[in-house]
């Protein structure tokens, strides 16, 4: 046995720090069957991952991750098969790949690599099996239309589909919109249909008051038709019993409201009936009555086919017409009886009715042979002589029956039309006559109620002459007026002269004292002026020489101030018709010109022209208008091009108008609105519209830009109330993430937080509160591992110190090309740590190399150091270093130092 053990390998020795010893001389490439052996067959946990290690070959950490009964073995092969996975994705088969991620692949590892995974059915199991709504999310962002398609399951399941219906492409993005559709309609048609049946039912309880049976027959009818075809499928069960028992109540309440209106209706048709058939009875009474009334003009117009008999018959006839039973009692019956009655009554007094006739015609054949008058002296007799007959033939008729005088009076109009026409013109010049002395009399009162009695006698003497052409039934008619007016003027005449003497007194004396007096009005003074010279001509041609002279000398006196003020006005004048003269003859030279001008200047400047003539001084109403019309006839078609340009610039408004109102259906009202700023802008850019109708376009703009901006307002407080809403959600989520850090123990959960918070899509406001919990837990993370490093280092300073065995973590080999003499000096470099005195020459020389290969990207840390000298150092059989005893204590200070960092 003891001769067995003397030939064995290390590697086979039955302690562990032997065999740890050993694997650590094996070569990787000459010894991998031995270190595979040692890998799965070993016994010892150290040995097994030390040598798995070494090899750090992906098949093998895949079958220890399988097949290892060792937690800690199974988690760092778990964890070695995700990195080379993640690494490379043919680090494993498929089989092998889908068989890891089924069973051992952690939720952190899935996640990444279906963000790798290239092979769509595996990423669909990944993202299937983790299902997390913001890694779904990420994938489908990014995938093409097919595996958008393979996505959309999943999609649906975490509620998405809104999300991400904007970046969905193809086929996807139509299921995705069906979808919303159908959720869409899922979500209202419960609320329609509940409206439907509510509208049908309040329908039905209206039809309660209806009183027609017709149309609530009718709409009844259609009401049932309606609900019958509603989808109450829709409603839950509660809503759609209580709804089909209230349209149960209504029908049967409905139903028997519809029958007492059906009986009333009945009985209402069976009255019209009736109705009609009185009045058709009624009708044939009336057409009777007609042809007995016809017959008798008939008779009385000399027709002796028309036989008393048959009259008499036709009256009988109508009698037994009268005791129909289907005439109803009523004012046409009663007014129909009367009329009956008084034509029976023409039948049997027609015998006493034809004398009175034949009396008539002999009148009115005395009438029509009345001759016309000639002269103005035969005009009197010929008016008294129609009057005469008139009255008696109008006496005659009124005695006859009214179908009967009607017949007569129809002839005597046209006889008296045609008397009417013979003496037409001698009578239209009496009227005439008559109407020029009226207006004379008129004339003549008028001036005597101004006290102008010279010129009433002389109009009166007019007034005479035509009232003598009047014959006397023309005088008859203002004769009163024309005495009246003879009497006044007779009794004014003689007064009117002695008058006028101090009448004549006055005028001197009041012109004398205006020209006396100051004049501080001139107008005022002209007014005066001409109120004293008419006044003056009113006193006529009687006034002595003298007294006139005496006047004008006065008049002339008062005038003279307003000399000179209306000289003034006169050049005021003057300078105003050169104003509108030059107006006129810049429009004249704009319209040679405005054919070399753009229609904007010269809607300018012709604007400005009509705008100077509008402000130039006032003229007399004569002289405004006559120059008024040659500035008119100066603009040309000018005001044509300007008008149509404003009807262009109109119609321009107009269509941004329409493109507005457009607007204001768009369901995107924050698009809208920066849509109506460019139309803002546009419209700025358009021209004037016309003064009747730029406020009228701007007005109803500006009435839509109000619109839009208020839903723009009302989505943008929408939208904050949202964003509250959701930033209170997410404030939640961080306190909770903020909670579980105060939990969590081990690296795993910190990471696991890391990711977590990492993930989450926050508003803006709390990004900066997320990045601080995500450095809370780098902090931690950092200070668990530095506990971990700093546990690691004190380990390997207590085996060093003590002369134990070193921890298998620090059996590693090491390439680099270093002695161990340089490395603890590189060490104490690294940790400001002093060195021997007398390496100090070297020290300068380690400093110098780690600068130039620092310079060459080259640069070490502590651990490999570490690592690197006790490879250097070497180990016994139980993995106690073998190192130089000076270099071990320059070691143990590296290491105080390190820890106490």
């Amino acid at each position: 046995m003891i001769f067995k053990q003397l030939f064995q390998p290390k590697w086979k020795h039955p302690k562990e720090t032997t065999r740890l010893g050993a694997l650590a001389q094996l070569d990787k490439q000459q010894d991998a069957h031995i270190i595979t052996a040692l890998a799965c067959e070993d016994p010892s946990v150290n040995v097994r991952t030390a040598a798995l290690k070494k090899l750090n070959d992906v098949a093998l950490w895949w079958q220890a991750c399988q097949q290892d009964g060792e937690p800690s073995i199974k988690r760092l092969a778990n964890q070695k098969v995700a990195e080379a996975i993640l690494a490379s994705p043919n680090a494993l088969s498929d089989a092998d790949k889908e068989r890891y991620i089924e069973r051992f692949a952690a939720d952190k590892t899935l996640e990444q690599l279906a963000l790798q995974e290239k092979t769509a059915a595996i990423k669909i199991k990944l993202l299937t099996r983790l299902n997390k709504a913001p890694l779904v999310e990420q994938v489908f962002r990014s995938a093409d239309e097919t595996l958008q398609l393979q996505l959309f399951e999943l999609v649906l399941k975490l509620q998405l589909t809104e999300k991400l219906l904007k970046v969905a492409k193809g086929e996807a993005k139509q299921k995705l919109q069906d979808v919303i559709d159908e959720q869409q309609r899922q979500a209202q048609m419960p609320v329609e249909v509940a409206e439907q049946a509510k509208l049908i039912l309040a329908k039905l309880n209206a039809l309660r008051d209806k009183t027609d049976y017709q149309l609530v027959s009718g709409q009844f009818s259609q009401l049932q038709k309606q609900y019958q075809q509603l989808e109450l499928e829709w409603l839950d069960e509660e809503l759609r019993g209580q709804t089909q028992q209230k349209f149960t109540q209504l029908a049967a309440k409905l139903t028997s409201h519809s029958d007492k209106l059906k009986v009333a209706f009945e009985q209402q048709q069976e009255q019209q009936l009736a109705k009609q058939r009185s009045v058709l009875a009624l009708a044939n009474l009336s057409a009777l009555a007609e042809e007995i009334s016809n017959a008798m003009a008939l008779r009385f117009d000399g027709n002796e086919q028309i036989q008393t008999d048959w009259l008499h018959a036709k009256v009988a006839q109508a009698k037994d017409m009268l005791q129909s039973e289907d005439l109803q009692a009523g004012t046409e019956l009663q007014s129909q009886q009367q009329e009956l009655v008084r034509l029976f009554k023409q039948v049997e007094q027609l015998a006493a009715y034809e004398q009175d006739v034949d009396a008539l015609r002999e009148q009115l054949a005395s009438y029509s042979s009345l001759r016309a008058p000639d002269e103005v002296s035969e005009l009197d007799a010929a008016i008294s002589a129609e009057a005469e007959l008139r009255a008696q033939l109008q006496q005659a008729i009124k005695a006859l029956p009214k179908e009967l005088a009607a017949l007569w009076q129809q002839q005597f109009s046209h006889a008296r039309k045609h008397w009417q026409s013979q003496s037409d013109a001698l009578m239209q010049e009496q009227k005439q006559l008559q109407n020029a002395a009226r207006k004379k009399a008129r004339d003549i009162r008028r001036l005597i109620n101004q006290g102008r009695y010279r010129v009433a006698f002389g109009v009166f003497n007019g007034l005479q002459e035509i009232f003598e052409q009047l014959a006397e039934h023309f005088q008859n008619d203002i004769s009163r007026e024309y005495e009246g007016l003879a009497q006044t003027l007779s009794e004014a005449k003689d007064w009117h002269q002695y008058a006028g003497e101090a009448q004549q007194e006055q005028l001197l004396e009041a012109a004398k004292a205006l020209a006396n007096g100051d004049c501080d009005d001139a107008n005022e003074r002209l007014a005066q002026v001409k109120r004293l010279r008419k006044s003056w001509q009113l006193l006529g041609p009687e006034v002595a020489q003298q007294a006139k002279d005496e006047f004008e000398q006065a008049i002339e006196a008062a005038f003279a101030p307003c000399r000179d003020y209306f000289a003034e006005q006169q050049k005021l004048k003057e300078q105003a018709i050169a104003e509108r003269e030059q107006l006129i003859a810049q429009m004249t030279s704009l319209g040679e010109r405005s054919g070399e001008l753009e229609i904007r200047e010269l809607e300018h400047q012709f604007n400005a022209l009509l705008k100077q003539w509008r402000a130039a001084k006032q003229l007399e109403s004569k002289l405004y208008h006559k120059l008024n019309k040659a500035f008119s006839n100066a603009q040309g078609n000018m005001g044509e091009r300007v008008a149509n340009f404003y009807q262009d610039n109109a119609n321009a408004k107009a269509a941004l108008l329409q493109r507005a109102e457009e607007l204001q259906s768009q369901d995107d009202v924050f698009a809208a609105t920066q849509t109506l700023k460019e139309l803002q802008q546009q419209w700025q850019q358009i021209g004037f519209a016309g003064n009747s109708k730029e406020r009228k376009l701007w007005q109803a703009f500006r009435r839509v830009n109000d619109s839009i901006f208020s839903q723009r307002d009302a989505a943008k407080a929408q939208q904050h109330q949202a964003h509250a809403e959701q930033k209170a959600e997410q404030v939640s989520a961080l306190e909770a993430l903020e909670q579980q850090l105060a939990q969590a123990q081990s690296n795993a959960d910190l990471q696991q937080l890391r990711n977590d918070v990492q993930q989450l899509q926050l508003v803006r406001e709390l990004q900066g509160r997320q990045k601080n919990l995500v450095a809370r837990i780098e902090a931690a993370l950092n200070a668990k591992e530095q506990a971990q490093q700093t546990r690691h280092l004190q380990e390997l300073r207590a085996s060093l110190a003590q002369g134990q065995a070193l921890p298998t973590d620090w059996l590693n080999d090491s390439r680099l090309e270093l002695s161990s003499e340089q490395i603890v000096l590189r060490l104490e470099i690294a940790n400001n740590l002093a060195s021997p005195e007398s390496l100090s020459a070297q020290r300068m020389q380690e400093q110098v190399n780690m600068l130039d290969a620092k310079h060459h990207g080259v640069e070490y840390s502590t651990d490999e150091l570490l690592l690197a000298w006790v490879a250097k150092a070497g180990v016994d059989e139980q993995g106690i270093c073998q190192g130089d005893a000076q270099e071990r204590e320059r070691i143990l200070v590296v290491l105080d130092k390190m820890v106490s960092v």
